[in-house]
């Protein structure tokens, strides 16, 4: 059917989904680059609104769990210091690596190594330091996920 015979209401939704779904993924972006710039590995995790105390899973740790906007958060810090060690975020939804990657690069630079077609973008630093921006698929009743993960290996 030509563009131009659609229904006037069926057009209309159709623009509607086409700018809610790019205003969520440049929402994504923004909130990515905040929460990165706002939480720093091997920095002392600051007091953050969106983020609340959860039982850690490593002994000594502190953990941290919350959202901003979109973007699920988890923190966990070094053993006995208040220092982050490992951050994961979680953007529901369709794959947004590419959109996302320009903002994860200003906070970690450049990948490493990248794979397009797979959409997984990996850093590595010296003392054990890793990072990655990937997406993974939903099952037939979850939406996929995006995933930024900063950690030691």
């Amino acid at each position: 059917m030509p563009f131009t015979t659609l229904p006037s209401g069926a057009l209309w939704s159709l623009l509607l989904m086409l700018l809610t779904f790019g205003t969520v993924q440049a929402d994504s972006t923004a909130e990515v680059e905040r929460v990165l710039s706002d939480i720093r590995q091997d920095q002392p995790l600051p007091r953050l609104d969106y983020l609340h105390p959860v039982a850690p899973i490593n002994p000594g740790c502190a953990a941290f769990e919350g959202r901003y906007g979109a973007v699920a958060i988890q923190v966990e810090t070094h053993p006995d210091s208040p220092r982050v060690a490992s951050l994961l975020l979680q953007i529901p939804g369709p794959d947004q690596t590419r959109a996302l990657l320009p903002a994860v690069s200003r906070a970690l630079g450049p990948p490493h190594s990248q794979d397009r077609r797979q959409s997984v973008y990996g850093w590595d630093w010296p003392d054990y330091r890793t990072a990655s921006l990937h997406y993974v698929h939903g099952g037939s009743s979850a939406p996929g996920l995006t995933i930024v993960s900063l950690f030691y290996r």
